[in-house]
C-alpha cells in the first residue's frame, strides 16, 4: 500500500480498535478512493451513496446486535451539511474529519501526507509539500508518489552545500549562481541534487549532463512552465513538445521558484540573462501570443513588448479604462523594475490614457452643458471631476511624451500614433469647449453678478487680510487653473487652503491681466492703446505698462508697506536683504514669470520638459514664506494659456485687419477690419471691459495668423483654459513633524553604471522603533559636480506627475518598513563627469535622507 494512504488506513483502523465506531467526513473528497476500497480486519465500512434513509437502514441492522460492531461509516460531504441526520452516531462513536480534535482524528489531507512523509523526506521539503496541498495543487496520490520517489532522496549533503533542503531555496541557490558547483563535485551529491529536482519540480536532468548544462535546462525549464502555466491551454504549436511540468504540484512549484527569482534583485540579473537567452534560441518574441492571457505574467521581456503594443493599439480603437488600469499595474512589474524605458514607456501609456478618457467624458458632458455662465465655471472647476482635468492629463501626457526617448524612426509606432490620436482628441474637445463657453459668456454680457472678477481680487481678498498679520500677495504669469488646482493639492496638507475660480480680464495677456490684480482695478480699468503695437491697463487715470508700473501703483495705493521681490529670491533660500525686507513690510509682494518666459521662449520640447517644475518652485516658494512668519498667502494669475500640439496651416486664420492696436496669435485688438465666422468679434465694452476697442479672437484652439507668433502656446483669448484665473488663500497651519528621521533608507541602482538616458533605482527603508514609519514625501535626483542632471520620469507607486515628487507609503503587512519604489528618472543634460551621484532628497525640506551613492558613467547623449 502507498506510504501516505497506509498512514491514513492506519490512523482510522487505530480509532476503531479504540473506540469501534467511526464516522469519517470528507467534505473535500480527498479520499474517496481509499473508502471505496477501505479494508480493515474484522470491521465493516458503510458508505453514503446519495441516501441518508439507506445508510441509516445498513447501520442500524448492524447495531441491533448484541456486541458493538467495528464500523467504519464514510461520508463525503461537510458534517454540517448532513442536517444532522447521523446525530446519533456522532455521539456514540468517534467523529473523524479535516480539524477534528484531538489530532489523531484530523483527517487533513495536508496533515496527514506531512505525517507520513516527514521520516522520509525531512523536514524542509516536507513544509514546502504542505504548502502545496494547502494551496490544492498536490492529491492523495501525488503524496503517494512522491513518497515512493523520497524513498530514494537523501538530502543530507544538499543541507550541508546550502544551507537548506527546501527544493525551492536549493534550486534558487543553483540557479542564481555557480559558487555551490566544486561543492557540489567535491562531495559527489549530484544525485542528490537531481532526484530533489526531478521530484519537485517534475523536470528530467540527464545524468551525464554537466551542472553547467543542468542550470541552463532547469532554467528553461521554470521560465517555459510558468509562460505556459498562463496561457491555460492555449500554446502555440511552435512550443507545444517544449518540456514543461505536467503534475499540479511542479506546475505551482516552477511558477512560484520563477516569481521568488524574479523578486530578488540579488539574483535578478541571473534570470534576466536566460529569460533573454531562452526568448531569443526559442524566437518568442516572433510568436503571436494570446495577450489577454498573459496580463498578469512576468516570465519573457516579449510578453512585457507584446503587452505595451496590446494597449496602445486597443487605446487607438477605443479609450478603454480597462486598458488605463492595465497600464497602471505594469508600472510596478518585473521588467518595468528591470528596464527604466520600460516603466517610462507605460507610464506615457497611462497619460494618453488618461487624455483620451477624459476627452471622451467632456466630450459627452458637453452635448449636455450648462446654458449659464456660473454653471459652466463650476463644471469646468468645482465639481468632483471638474473639466479641467483633461487639460491636466494633457499636460501630463506631453511631458512625458518630450521625456520619452523615440529612438530610431519608427521604433515605436504603435505608441506614436496613440499620442497623436490624443493630442487631436484633446484639441478636439478643448476647441469644442472652448466655442461653447465662449458663446455662454457672449451671451452672458459680463461682468456676471455672484462670479468674482479679476479686478476684484485685491479689494476682496487682499485689502480685507492687511490688518491681521503679515500677507504674500503671489502672482504667478500664465499660471493655469488647473496647475493651481494641482498646486493646491500638493499644499493641503501644510496650509489651510481654498481656492477658487475668477473671471480674467480681457484681453488675457500679462500687461491687462497684471494690472487688472492692482488697487483700485474693481473701482476704474480701461483698456487703452499706448503705441508700438501694445495696449496697457488704465486704473483710475494712470496707465499701467510693465512691471515697473506695476510694483509702483502698487506701493503708492496698497495702504501698506509694501516690500516687492521675485520667486527666485526666495530659491534654495532667501538672502539677508529679502529676509529684512519680508520682516519690514505689511504686504509682500512676489512674482512669477517662469511659466509665460519658458513657454513663450518657442523651445516647446524644453517648456514641455520644465513647466511642472514651475509648481515645485512655487511649491517651495510658499513654504519659504510661511516659514518667515508670513500668516496669509494670496496666489493668483494674470491670464491663463493653451499648449496644445503645434499649429499646422489648417488651424491659422487671417485676422480681422483694420486699425491694429494689438495683435497676438489668440487675440486682435483695434478697430475697423472684417469679421468672419472663424472668431468672435465684439466691442470689449460688450464683454465688461471699458474701452474704446473691438475684440476678436477664434471660437476654437485656432489662432491668427502673425509675424513671430508661438507654434503651441498661446494666451490672450476666451477659452476656459485662458479666461479663468485661479485665487488661491493659504494660510498656514501646524503639523507635528514626520517620523521620517529614524528611517534606514537603502537605495538600489537598477544597473551598476549609469548606461542609458534613463536610470532606475529602487528605494526601500525600515524604522527600528516602537511607532509606525509616516513615510515621507521623497526626491531622487542624478548630480553631476552638485549640479542636478536629471528629471523624475516615473516610479511604481506614489508619482506626482505636477513635481516628478514621490510619496512613500508603509508596507501593508509591516508599519515599521517602506514599501519598495523603484523610480525612474532621465537624464537632462550631457555629463562630462566620470560619475554622477543618486541622491535621495527630502521633497519639502530638500534635505538629503542619506548619504549620495556613486555611480559610474558610461553613456554619451
Amino acid at each position: 500500500m502507498p506510504v501516505v494512504t497506509e498512514a491514513l488506513v492506519q490512523q482510522i483502523a487505530k480509532q476503531v480498535d479504540e473506540k469501534k465506531l467511526v464516522v469519517w467526513y470528507d467534505p473535500e473528497q480527498a479520499y474517496s478512493g481509499v473508502a471505496a476500497q477501505l479494508s480493515i480486519p474484522k470491521t465493516t465500512v458503510a458508505r453514503y451513496n446519495g441516501s441518508f434513509l439507506r445508510l441509516r437502514k445498513e447501520v442500524d441492522q448492524l447495531l441491533d446486535s448484541n456486541e458493538a460492531p467495528r464500523l467504519v461509516v464514510y461520508v463525503p460531504m461537510e458534517r454540517t451539511e448532513t442536517d444532522s441526520a447521523l446525530v446519533e452516531l456522532d455521539c456514540a462513536g468517534v467523529i473523524m474529519q479535516p480539524r477534528q480534535q484531538p489530532p489523531v482524528c484530523n483527517t487533513r489531507l495536508s496533515v496527514v501526507g506531512r505525517n507520513a512523509l516527514r521520516p522520509i523526506l525531512g523536514d524542509d521539503q516536507v513544509a514546502e509539500i504542505e504548502r502545496q496541498v494547502e494551496a490544492g495543487k498536490l492529491s492523495l496520490a501525488d503524496l503517494d508518489s512522491l513518497a515512493e520517489k523520497g524513498k530514494d532522496i537523501s538530502t543530507g549533503l544538499l543541507m550541508l552545500i546550502f544551507g537548506s533542503a527546501n527544493p525551492q531555496d536549493v534550486a534558487l541557490a543553483f540557479l542564481g549562481s555557480n559558487e555551490a558547483d566544486e561543492e557540489i563535485s567535491k562531495k559527489e551529491a549530484q544525485k542528490e541534487l537531481q532526484h530533489l529536482l526531478q521530484a519537485n519540480f517534475d523536470i528530467d536532468l540527464p545524468g551525464a549532463e554537466a551542472l553547467s548544462n543542468w542550470r541552463v535546462r532547469l532554467g528553461r525549464h521554470i521560465l517555459l512552465t510558468d509562460l505556459l502555466n498562463s496561457l491555460k491551454g492555449h500554446v502555440p504549436s511552435s512550443l507545444s513538445s517544449v518540456p514543461v511540468a505536467n503534475s499540479a504540484g511542479g506546475k505551482d512549484s516552477c511558477v512560484r521558484l520563477a516569481r521568488t527569482w524574479r523578486n530578488r534583485r540579488d539574483l535578478r540579473d541571473s534570470y534576466v540573462k536566460l529569460a533573454n537567452q531562452v526568448e531569443e534560441e526559442l524566437g518568442l518574441g516572433k510568436l503571436e501570443l494570446p495577450v489577454q492571457l498573459l496580463q498578469d505574467n512576468e516570465t519573457f521581456f516579449c510578453v512585457e513588448r507584446a503587452l505595451m503594443v496590446h494597449v496602445e493599439t486597443g487605446l487607438c480603437n477605443a479609450a478603454d479604462p480597462a486598458l488605463l488600469q492595465l497600464a497602471q499595474q505594469r508600472l510596478a512589474r518585473f521588467w518595468a523594475d528591470v528596464k527604466p524605458e520600460v516603466q517610462a514607456r507605460w507610464a506615457l501609456i497611462s497619460s494618453a490614457a488618461e487624455v483620451l478618457i477624459e476627452a471622451d467624458r467632456v466630450g459627452k458632458a458637453l452635448k449636455k452643458a450648462p446654458a449659464t455662465l456660473p454653471a459652466l465655471l463650476k463644471a469646468y472647476t468645482d465639481d468632483d471631476e471638474p473639466w479641467c482635468f483633461l487639460d491636466t492629463h494633457h499636460r501630463n501626457m506631453e511631458s512625458r511624451n518630450y521625456s520619452f526617448d523615440f529612438g530610431g524612426s519608427g521604433e515605436h509606432p504603435e505608441l506614436e500614433k496613440l499620442i497623436t490620436k490624443a493630442e487631436r482628441r484633446y484639441t478636439e474637445v478643448g476647441s469644442e469647449l472652448a466655442k461653447h463657453f465662449m458663446t455662454v459668456f457672449q451671451k452672458a454680457k459680463p461682468p456676471v453678478k455672484g462670479l468674482l472678477q479679476q479686478r476684484e481680487i485685491f479689494e476682496k481678498q487682499v485689502k480685507p487680510l492687511l490688518g491681521d498679520g503679515k500677507v504674500a500677495y503671489v502672482w504667478v504669469d500664465a499660471l493655469r487653473f488647473e496647475m493651481a488646482r494641482e498646486l493646491s493639492r500638493l499644499l493641503k496638507d501644510d496650509f489651510d487652503l481654498t481656492l477658487q475660480a475668477a473671471v480674467g480680464t480681457i484681453p488675457t495677456i500679462t500687461e491687462i491681466g497684471m494690472a487688472a490684480l492692482l488697487p483700485k482695478a474693481n473701482e476704474s480699468a480701461k483698456v487703452v492703446a499706448v503705441g508700438g503695437g501694445k495696449v496697457a491697463l488704465e486704473i483710475g487715470g494712470t496707465v499701467i505698462k510693465d512691471r515697473k508700473d506695476r510694483v509702483a501703483f502698487l506701493k503708492e495705493n496698497a495702504g501698506v508697506t509694501v516690500f516687492e521681490a521675485k520667486l527666485e529670491d526666495l530659491l534654495p533660500k532667501p538672502t539677508k536683504k529679502v529676509k529684512d525686507g519680508i520682516q519690514g513690510a505689511a504686504l509682500i509682494l512676489i512674482t512669477s514669470q517662469e511659466i509665460d518666459e519658458l513657454c513663450e521662449a518657442d523651445n516647446v520640447a524644453q517648456a514641455r520638459l520644465q513647466i511642472d517644475g514651475v509648481l515645485s518652485h512655487l511649491r517651495r516658494g510658499v513654504r519659504v514664506l510661511a516659514d518667515h512668519g508670513i500668516k496669509t498667502i494670496v496666489l493668483v494669475a494674470d491670464h491663463g494659456h493653451l499648449f496644445a500640439e503645434e499649429i499646422g496651416d489648417d488651424m491659422k486664420i487671417e485676422a480681422p485687419g483694420g486699425k491694429v492696436e494689438d495683435l497676438h496669435r489668440r487675440v486682435w485688438i483695434g478697430v475697423g477690419g472684417t469679421s468672419e465666422p472663424s472668431y468672435l468679434r465684439t466691442s470689449l465694452v460688450s464683454l465688461g471691459v471699458e474701452s474704446e476697442f473691438d475684440i476678436a479672437t477664434p471660437w476654437t484652439f485656432a489662432v491668427f495668423k502673425s509675424k513671430g507668433g508661438g507654434r503651441a502656446y498661446f494666451h490672450g483669448g476666451l477659452s476656459p483654459q485662458e479666461l479663468i484665473v485661479p485665487v488661491v488663500v493659504m494660510r498656514s497651519v501646524t503639523k507635528a513633524a514626520a517620523l521620517s528621521s529614524g528611517i534606514q533608507w537603502t537605495l538600489k541602482p537598477g544597473t551598476a553604471k549609469l548606461t542609458t538616458r534613463f536610470f532606475s533605482v529602487q528605494i526601500a527603508g525600515d524604522q527600528s522603533s516602537l511607532f509606525g514609519i509616516e513615510p515621507p514625501t521623497v526626491r531622487i535626483e542624478l548630480r553631476a559636480n552638485k549640479k542636478c542632471v536629471s528629471q523624475p520620469v516615473s516610479a511604481s507607486y506614489g508619482f506626482e506627475n505636477a513635481t516628478g515628487e514621490v510619496k512613500l507609503k508603509a508596507a501593508e503587512n509591516d508599519n515599521k518598513r517602506i514599501e519598495p519604489n523603484t523610480v525612474t528618472v532621465m537624464v537632462t543634460e550631457e555629463i562630462s563627469q566620470k560619475t554622477v551621484a543618486v541622491c535621495l532628497l527630502d521633497a519639502t525640506t530638500g534635505a538629503e535622507l542619506l548619504p549620495p551613492i556613486t555611480i559610474e558613467v558610461a553613456i554619451s547623449l
